[in-house]
């Protein structure tokens, strides 16, 4: 029986296909190697200057203090 292309498979495939044939280390690392390569799925972008992260900051210490009125 020959081998399919991991490759050419998404990650969705591939995951599906690893689950199946839970003995194919083959298909386990070309898995990993297509999740480590995939991007990040949430980044935060830089803070462009002190008035964003100051304005951070306030909303921070407002969350804190609502917190603590709660409990």
């Amino acid at each position: 029986m020959s081998q399919p292309n991991f490759q050419e498979m998404n990650r969705k495939q591939l995951l599906s296909y690893v689950f199946d044939h839970r003995d194919d280390q083959d298909a386990f690392y070309a898995l990993m190697d297509k999740l480590t390569a995939a991007p990040p799925l949430a980044t935060m972008p830089p803070a462009n200057g002190r008035d964003e992260t100051e304005e951070l900051r306030k909303i921070l210490d407002d969350i804190r203090k609502k917190r603590q009125q709660e409990e």
